[in-house]
């Protein structure tokens, strides 16, 4: 999906009549997005040719980079899919811990987004610090 296109359907959200389809659309455009940078890492595991006991200390460094991103990259997709059953079950847009409307905004910004700011911030106390 094009850098307009998702910008365009995720401006469709502010509508009060932001219909399931779009927002199918959009969550299965970001999922398409972090599966394709999924396989494009490739395997993790990778043989350069040294043999065990020439390991570079520096290749350590990278491959817990590149595992830390793939983990990354595998959550991400794990809350798209959950926000796909949540859209299908009807509970898209309700936040999983009050129950409470997410915002426009939030859900602009993640449009995975499962819990409002105000739960988020009490679930992980540095997000409050990056919503100032």
């Amino acid at each position: 999906m094009s850098d307009w296109a998702y910008l365009e359907s995720v401006e469709g959200l502010e509508s009060s009549s932001a219909q399931p389809g779009a927002l199918w659309e959009l969550l299965q455009g970001e999922k398409e997005r972090v599966c394709s940078e999924i396989s494009e890492a490739g395997a993790l595991a990778h043989d350069d040719g040294f043999a065990a006991n020439e390991h570079d200390p520096s290749d350590e460094y990278f491959e817990v980079i590149d595992w830390h991103h793939r983990n990354e990259l595998e959550n991400r997709l794990r809350h798209i899919i959950d926000a796909q059953d949540r859209l299908l079950d009807g509970s898209y847009g309700r936040c999983a811990d009050c129950g409470s409307e997410i915002g426009v905004k939030r859900l602009i910004a993640n449009p995975a987004a499962s819990l409002c700011v105000s739960c988020q911030a009490s679930a992980e106390p540095e997000f409050a610090f990056h919503t100032i």
